[in-house]
């Protein structure tokens, strides 16, 4: 199936309004996700709809939700999301942040008590295209086994950089993980096998099969390890969600914490002159000697940035299975996912 992107997002926006959101809240589902599927991140993009509707349909997330800040002292606060749907709870945390760092020159802002926040670059980068560079760390589901370990202990907990240049901001958003739950699931769905190195099974044998893969293995070995603690740190226990892994009797994960930070470059330097010294520099090491066999050089964003370029233009392609998964829940919710059809498949 291949849908326009307005239409990904009229169809998101339309689903989350039928179970009780406000225009607001359905608006950020719908921005978030369609953002990831354009971006090749189709791993958090339409694909997430399920876990969001069930969230609200369990009571796990509400719509009408009411994050607010709960204690604060200078340009640091924390927001209790009020167990909101993710992307809007996350994106009401990059604003904030965005506010108080144009007001004090830099911010921090702990956010709890909400969803899954989704594609975690999307809220730097909310931040970068103000102008202002944003860092953001996110305690996510337990997924990910310690180096030399078997058990799910460490969340694939995002990283995400944001800096503003002169064109598209640099734009780094990683997981500790090797791969993102997500990516198990469509390489599931698609029956193809998983990377080598990607995950293990249940005895902590290194598999391909994705329905095999009990844990992930942390990128980069003992580095991803340390990385992925840290967030654990950051973004779990200082926003006061916890660490590791955390189920309810039914088996969701009890909370999502995430820790944004916001820097306006205008208190250190000139803030033209350091977009400038930013792409320069990129365009530096873009232009660098190539090894062998290698075409091109790219830097953090960049090929997302194409390929956002590219599926506006001609549309965004969605797993069969996925539309089907999404068309079924759409129409019990009395929405026809025939009228978001508009482009050939």
């Amino acid at each position: 199936m291949r849908l326009t992107a307005d239409a990904e997002r009229r169809y998101i926006h339309a689903i989350f309004m039928a179970l009780g959101t406000s225009a607001a809240e359905a608006a950020a589902m719908a921005d978030v996700l369609t953002e990831a599927d354009l971006r090749g991140h189709g791993s958090h993009g339409l694909i997430r709809v399920p876990l969001n509707v069930d969230l609200l349909r369990t009571g796990w997330c509400r719509a009408q939700a009411q994050p607010r800040i709960v204690q604060e002292r200078g340009a640091a606060a924390l927001l209790d999301g009020d167990r909101a749907l993710g992307p809007y709870a996350a994106t009401l945390a990059a604003r904030e942040a965005l506010a108080r760092a144009r007001r004090g020159g830099a911010a921090a802002i702990a956010l709890n008590h909400c969803g899954h926040i989704a594609l975690a670059g999307y809220y730097v980068e909310l931040l970068a295209r103000e102008g202002v560079v944003g860092v953001l760390f996110a305690k996510s589901e337990a997924h990910v086994h310690p180096w030399g370990g078997v058990e799910r202990q460490i969340g694939t907990n995002p990283i995400a950089v944001a800096v503003p240049t002169t064109g598209d901001p640099f734009l780094l958003d990683m997981s500790v993980g090797a791969t993102s739950f997500g990516k198990l699931r469509e390489a599931a769905i698609a029956g193809r096998p998983l990377p080598e190195g990607w995950a293990v099974d249940a005895t902590g044998t290194p598999t391909t099969d994705p329905r095999a893969a009990a844990a992930i293995t942390p990128v980069g070995g003992a580095k991803g390890y340390g990385l992925g603690l840290a967030v654990e740190l950051l973004g779990g226990l200082l926003t006061g969600v916890g660490a590791g892994p955390m189920r309810d009797a039914r088996g969701w994960t009890q909370h999502w914490g995430t820790l944004l930070l916001a820097l306006d470059p205008a208190v250190f330097v000139d803030p033209a002159g350091f977009r400038a010294a930013v792409s320069a520099y990129l365009a530096q090491v873009k232009g660098s000697r190539r090894a062998p066999g290698v075409a091109e050089i790219l830097v953090p964003g960049e090929r997302s940035y194409r390929t956002r370029r590219e599926r506006l233009a001609h549309g965004v392609e969605i797993a069969d299975v996925v539309w089907e998964e999404v068309a079924q829940l759409a129409r019990e919710l009395g929405v026809a996912p025939e009228q978001y059809v508009d482009l050939p498949v």
